[in-house]
């Protein structure tokens, strides 16, 4: 009896996240055997709300994503919800879900438009900063004084083959521009929300190489990298120690 009815839990659960429940496919008879007896109409109504209430977390994660996708949407989350039933109620992982969803989708069928990638990647980079809510204070470094510094581990490092910056800064009015940008996404000092910074190639392969604390001294008396320090350090892409 225990195991008929864990059996019965499982098939409730899986029926109430499945498209024929959400989208109201196979209305005839219950999907399963162990469904036998229920009424299925309650059982649409409970799953309808939970998809909602799912699609609601993610489309607040990626809102611009779901914009672009335009008239690709519904055909976009109908197949999310067969292949990646609910399986966590957290904001994140859902957002999270969705995101390998798509990259797997775009490998085989290529982004419409071809940015959408990039803006995703960003939106969910953005979100997880959210979620983890840190506020960094500025720390100004002093030409000079002996340090240790570090790239700052909660900042995001996103290689893109477009300029998306213009879609997150109030709109944008034209397709972003094709070219290799890397971008840093971070909460900036005394901000509470990310900022997005475009980094150049060189300092970009710097800061991804500084992983753990470095010292000042090992460096030497190169030029300007006192400044440098300094600048990275105010806009919250490096820590630093002294």
């Amino acid at each position: 009896m225990p195991a008929r009815l864990l059996q019965r839990q499982i098939s409730l659960l899986e029926y109430l996240t499945s498209a024929d429940a959400i989208f109201g496919e196979g209305i005839d008879a219950p999907p399963v055997p162990h469904l036998q007896g229920f009424d299925l109409a309650p059982l649409r109504l409970e799953a309808c709300f939970s998809h909602e209430k799912r699609m609601e977390k993610i489309i607040a994660a990626f809102p611009r994503t779901f914009e672009l996708l335009g008239d690709d949407q519904a055909t976009v989350v109908r197949d999310f919800v067969a292949a990646c039933p609910s399986v966590d109620i957290r904001r994140i992982e859902n957002a999270r879900q969705f995101h390998d969803f798509a990259c797997a989708r775009w490998e085989t069928t290529p982004p419409q438009p071809p940015y959408l990638r990039d803006v995703a990647a960003c939106e969910l980079a953005m979100a997880t900063l959210r979620i983890k809510g840190k506020v960094r204070s500025s720390q100004p470094v002093a030409a000079g004084h002996a340090m240790r510094f570090r790239r700052n581990r909660e900042a995001v490092f996103l290689p893109c083959a477009y300029d998306i910056r213009p879609i997150f800064e109030g709109g944008a009015s034209e397709a972003p521009q094709l070219r290799d940008v890397m971008l840093a996404i971070l909460i900036p000092p005394g901000n509470d929300q990310p900022a997005i910074f475009e980094v150049p190639a060189s300092v970009y392969g710097l800061l991804v190489e500084l992983d753990t604390w470095t010292d000042r001294a090992a460096w030497g008396p190169m030029e300007g990298l006192d400044e440098l320090i300094s600048e990275l350090a105010e806009h919250g892409l490096l820590e630093v120690s002294r």
